[in-house]
């Protein structure tokens, strides 16, 4: 079983609590964002995929009437 380890915060001593506080928010913050970001770019992709494959259809049904008149 792994060793569980205590996140130690900053003691750099340059910044203060409420600095690293405001830091931690914002990091957090992105990564919302980021996974916000990744879901809407699966669903465009899925949606362009759709796009593509009705215009891939179309094309062929008004190929294929151009063929064979």
């Amino acid at each position: 079983m792994p060793k569980k380890t205590k996140k130690k915060l900053c003691t750099c001593g340059t910044t203060a609590k409420g600095q690293m506080d405001l830091i931690l928010f914002e990091v957090r913050q992105q990564r919302k964002d980021i996974n916000e970001l990744k879901e809407f770019m699966n669903k465009s992709k899925g949606t362009v995929g759709l796009m593509v494959l009705l215009a891939t259809i179309i094309a062929t049904i008004f190929g294929a009437i151009n063929y064979f008149r």
